[in-house]
C-alpha cells in the first residue's frame, strides 16, 4: 500500500492526502456514530484518506488556482476566500478541507459511494410491456451531501456521477 503523504501547504510534488491520520482521528473523536472509523485499521484509514483526497480533487471544481503547476494535488490554491470574505493563505491546507477529507474518508470506509448500482435511479419498473421510470432523486452520487456541505462555498461540483465513476 502507498504511504500517506500529507500536503502541508507547500505544494508538494508527491502528496496524496489533505489530512493526517492523527488529525482525522481527532476529528472523529469529536463526533458520534463513528464506529466504522474507530473500528478500521490504520492502513484502511490511510487508504480512505488518500481516496477521499483524490475524489475531492476530481469531483470539485475548486475556486482560485493551484499555487504551482508541479504540485501533486489541487490545494494549496491562490485567490480563494473563506465564508467571511477573508483570503485563505496560499501556504496552508484550510481546516474545512482537512475536515471534509476526514468526513469523506469515514464515509468511504462505511460504503463505496463510487460504486454504480444498476438499479439506482429507478423509481418504477414494469416487465410486461416494459416500463421504466427514472427517479433522479434516488442517486446520491459519489460526493455525499455531508461532505459537500464542508466544501460547497469553495467551488462547484463537476458533472454527472457516471463520468466520475469512469475516472475513479
Amino acid at each position: 500500500m502507498a504511504d500517506l503523504i500529507v500536503e502541508t501547504g507547500n505544494g508538494l510534488t508527491n502528496s496524496n492526502g489533505y489530512v493526517s491520520l492523527d488529525d482525522a482521528d481527532i476529528y472523529h473523536e469529536m463526533r458520534l456514530h463513528v464506529s466504522d472509523w474507530t473500528g478500521a485499521s490504520d492502513d484502511d484509514k490511510e487508504a480512505a484518506i488518500m481516496w477521499a483526497s483524490r475524489l475531492l480533487d476530481i469531483l470539485v471544481n475548486w475556486d482560485g488556482s493551484k499555487v504551482s503547476s508541479t504540485q501533486a494535488m489541487r490545494w494549496p490554491r491562490t485567490s480563494v476566500v473563506d465564508t467571511d470574505g477573508y483570503s485563505i493563505a496560499s501556504t496552508e491546507i484550510p481546516q474545512f478541507l482537512a475536515d471534509a477529507t476526514a468526513e469523506y474518508a469515514r464515509t468511504l470506509i462505511s460504503e463505496d459511494v463510487t460504486a454504480v448500482n444498476a438499479l439506482a435511479g429507478f423509481k418504477k419498473m414494469k416487465v410486461d410491456v416494459i416500463e421504466l421510470e427514472v427517479d433522479k432523486m434516488d442517486r446520491s452520487g459519489a460526493l455525499p451531501e455531508n461532505v459537500w456541505n464542508f466544501v460547497k462555498y469553495y467551488g462547484s461540483k463537476y458533472s454527472s456521477q457516471s463520468s466520475v465513476t469512469e475516472r475513479v
